[in-house]
């Protein structure tokens, strides 16, 4: 029995005298910081420059155009499609049921989704319509681009002749600081008017909410207007 007890406090003693474990913890997921991503990731895909944009559909037209010329040279349509599109740029989904045999044209339709890219939605029914009749692929192609082309032409002097109004808007938008600053410079004060009195309180806050409105209102209508095309 003595035996038992000094082998137990010698054991106590060396988990004493060694060192503590250090256990791996997993980490911890913060639910805000993923938030925080996930809005980031949606502003990044929502608020992309129209440049972006704009750049983005080149390179599809230009994917497209390649595209053709490889089924020109006597390619098939999948590896004119492989060969066409850059990987990780350029329709990745389309690429991606070429390579490991998935439905081209559903990918297709999948990467049309994505700002800039509405012309695969085109090669996607090219696709289908030569997959299912025969029907000259490289062609179709090919008159898609031009579509596409000239329809980027339109939306660029549609830009042209929006810019006006937009400009117009900003303007009328800034006319009520010219005001005060105009009232100041004559001797008046109507800032403390403005803030002070229940009136001017109500004036400040209509006239912000009101001048708000109306931008707001003119983006919505020369952006339906672009969206149209």
């Amino acid at each position: 029995m003595a035996e038992l007890v000094v082998a137990a406090l010698a054991a106590a003693g060396c988990a004493l005298a060694l060192p503590p474990v250090v256990r791996a913890r997993r980490p911890r997921t913060d639910p805000h910081a993923d938030r925080a991503r996930a809005f980031a990731a949606w502003a990044r895909s929502r608020f992309m420059t129209r440049r972006s944009v704009s750049q983005r559909r080149e390179a599809v037209r230009e994917a497209v155009s390649a595209m053709a010329a490889e089924l020109a040279a006597g390619h098939s349509a999948a590896r004119a499609l492989e060969r066409a599109f850059t990987p990780g740029e350029v329709g990745p989904r389309a690429r991606a049921a070429v390579v490991w045999g998935g439905d081209v044209a559903v990918a297709l339709r999948a990467d049309a989704r994505a700002p800039g890219c509405a012309l695969l939605a085109q090669v996607s029914a090219c696709w289908s319509v030569a997959q299912g009749t025969g029907a000259g692929l490289a062609e179709s192609l090919r008159r898609a681009v031009e579509a596409d082309r000239d329809d980027d032409e339109v939306r660029t002097q549609l830009s042209a002749h929006l810019a006006a109004p937009r400009a117009t808007a900003r303007m009328l938008a800034g006319l009520p600081v010219l005001g005060l600053v105009l009232g100041i410079a004559m001797g008046g004060d109507p800032i403390p008017w403005l803030l002070g009195a229940p009136l001017g309180i109500a004036c400040l806050v209509g006239g912000a909410a009101l001048t708000a409105l109306g931008l707001f209102w003119t983006s919505r209508i020369a952006g339906r207007v672009e969206a149209l095309l």
